[in-house]
């Protein structure tokens, strides 16, 4: 499997296949014979080997352009993973009212102030976003628009979206 992972190209990549990345949004979106959970198997498929092939620690770009939400359990683990105050952390956060009461805001700083280098200095007691990204499923369908926005920031994220993008009109001709 040969993978992109140069992020200049990965950058002009993502925007010159914008286009096709949106025309599978609205095919997934508007097609109901698709089901979630062959989309979703179809997803998890394609990245996984995607992601066990890309090494995060490589680029960590996503850490040093993407905002953390954050909920309290994100802030109690940091403060106790790190052996500092609660209060100390807080300081770090941007409150933010939000749509969803488990986010209380976002990390401040851009890069993360835990990066260093490609590395993130508290990997063990991360926030629930930063592990959870990028996340695929459950329910690619409804998440491919968050995707689409960072196609050009995370080279997991825009291999992904390539293949898928095959994959998902040779979906619907099945279907058909």
């Amino acid at each position: 499997m040969s993978l992109i992972i140069d992020l200049d190209t990965i950058k002009q990549l993502a925007a010159q296949k914008r286009d096709s990345f949106e025309i599978m949004l609205y095919q997934l979106q508007e097609d109901d014979d698709l089901s979630e959970d062959a989309i979703d198997a179809l997803a998890n498929t394609i990245a996984q080997p995607i992601i066990a092939a890309i090494d995060c620690k490589a680029c960590g770009n996503c850490c040093r352009n993407l905002d953390v939400q954050l909920g309290e359990d994100d802030l109690e683990r940091l403060a106790t993973g790190i052996n500092i105050s609660l209060d100390s952390i807080r300081t770090l956060v941007n409150v933010q009212d939000h749509d969803d009461p488990d986010i209380v805001g976002i990390f401040q700083a851009q890069p993360c102030s835990f990066l260093d280098g490609n590395l993130c200095t508290v990997y063990e007691h991360r926030p629930t976003s930063c592990r959870d990204y990028p996340q695929f499923t459950p329910d690619f369908r409804w998440m491919l628009g968050w995707m689409i926005e960072g196609a050009h920031l995370c080279p997991i994220i825009y291999n992904v979206l390539d293949r898928m993008t095959q994959e998902v009109d040779d979906l619907q001709r099945a279907q058909d």
